[in-house]
């Protein structure tokens, strides 16, 4: 055994494999994690002469949009404070690039990350619904504001981590020929909806929403998962059904949020008193929510004003008191817009929005053509299956007609960016 080998794949290949779960223990944690990757992956690729991972057309565009970014930040400079996300977000597309050369080096989709995944899905499930019956989870987490978040405490971003690491499971499902075509095991159907039915419980609309595009993206595209997505829906629509009648409390119910919540906030009701000074759309209807639609009033007005180049990364939160945005009531003001297109919008004006729009054409346009070849085979081609679930993902990330989190955050921006390593991987490898 090779230590100086040994030491990269187990630190970078395992890591990589489980970096979603790197991000619980802290933004720092993953941090650290990302920058080490990217410099071992530039050190390794410069000694190695591969420039394939730099060299390439994605590199161009994403270095097209870090200098929106930054050009946006430094016509608007306001203090370093406010800067420093936008000057070092280079390091994020970067990132996803070094990603891609260590999973093209080590190679590791084998049965052990399947087992951690398997693991980790089964503690997180079995804690969820220990939360949802009894109040407080294994850790005597409490549940926060009638909503479950696990072992995350007061941050309710339970369902949208689920949201982000149920692709990888199924992609390891994938990779391991557990499911694809006839291959059916109920063990992981049921596993897999059950996860789905927590983020069901966590109150989470837009990771549940989101969720349901992924699955109906995948089945979309990829015929040969389409049964296992058939029995995972049936499964869930089952749990979901049946589970929430076993609580007394009305005030764990999940439909009455998801559903009831949701059309309320929709029609004002509730928010008659706002009225006056902000009309609905067709006199009818808010933006998701009375306070989602004042945060598009503002950027709107914003945005007017900063027309190409926006108002830089953090310009929505710091302008939104101005006087000259300002609504009534200091309505619609917030850390940023709710939305990813329309915080790119007024963040970075027309030139970064149609940059944007360019990404979300390109991911379109990337699943149909992944439809049209898995259509066109009678074999279960694993890279191509895999970049098709990857395609999902990246399309879910970028949905535009949804509310969203802070498109530069760190947390979301890792996250974001980590399935676009793995589909430049598996899309490389069904071309070659």
């Amino acid at each position: 055994m090779n230590l100086a080998n040994e030491i990269p794949k187990y630190f970078f290949g395992y890591g990589l494999a489980i970096f979603p779960i790197l991000l619980i223990a802290g933004p720092m944690v993953a941090e650290i994690f990302l920058l080490l990757c990217i410099i071992f992956a530039v050190y390794s690729v410069i000694k190695e002469k591969n420039f394939k991972y730099f060299n390439n057309k994605f590199l161009l565009f994403f270095l097209l949009f870090y200098l929106v970014i930054l050009l946006s930040t430094f016509v608007n400079f306001r203090d370093f404070d406010n800067s420093k996300s936008s000057i070092f977000y280079f390091r994020i597309p970067l990132f996803a690039l070094s990603a891609w050369y260590i999973l093209d080096r080590f190679k590791l989709f084998n049965n052990k990350i399947l087992f951690f995944y398997i693991a980790f899905f089964s503690f997180l499930v079995l804690d969820s619904l220990i939360q949802y019956y009894t109040g407080k989870n294994i850790l005597g987490n409490e549940v926060v504001r009638s909503r479950i978040s696990s072992f995350f405490g007061e941050e309710l971003i339970l369902g949208g981590f689920i949201l982000r690491i149920i692709p990888f499971f199924l992609l390891y499902l994938v990779l391991n020929n557990i499911i694809g075509g006839n291959k059916i095991n109920f063990k992981y159907v049921i596993l897999t909806s059950l996860s789905c039915l927590v983020v069901y419980l966590s109150g989470e609309r837009t990771s549940f929403f989101l969720l349901i595009l992924f699955f109906f993206t995948v089945y979309f595209i990829n015929k040969f998962l389409r049964k296992f997505i058939i029995y995972t829906m049936f499964s869930f629509v089952i749990f979901a059904l049946v589970i929430p009648h076993f609580r007394v409390s009305e005030d764990f119910n999940p439909a009455i949020r998801m559903f009831k919540k949701s059309y309320d906030q929709i029609i004002g009701k509730g928010e008659e008193q706002y009225e006056e000074h902000k009309k609905k759309m067709f006199n009818k209807v808010y933006i998701f929510s009375h306070d989602h639609h004042g945060h598009y009033l503002l950027s709107y007005k914003m945005f007017k004003d900063h027309l190409i180049i926006g108002t830089g990364v953090k310009g929505f939160r710091y302008l939104c008191r101005n006087k000259i945005y300002i609504l009534e009531k200091n309505d619609g003001c917030s850390t940023h817009p709710h939305n990813t297109y329309v915080q790119i919008l007024v963040s970075t004006g027309l030139v970064g929005f149609a940059l944007l729009v360019f990404a979300f054409a390109f991911v379109v346009r990337e699943i149909f053509n992944s439809r049209k070849k898995l259509l066109l085979t009678n074999h279960s081609d694993l890279n191509q299956v895999s970049a098709s679930i990857m395609l999902s993902t990246i399309f879910v990330n970028l949905w535009p007609l949804i509310p969203s989190g802070n498109f530069f955050n760190n947390w979301l921006s890792m996250i974001y960016f980590y399935p676009i390593a793995y589909y430049f991987y598996f899309n490389s490898k069904s071309t070659s």
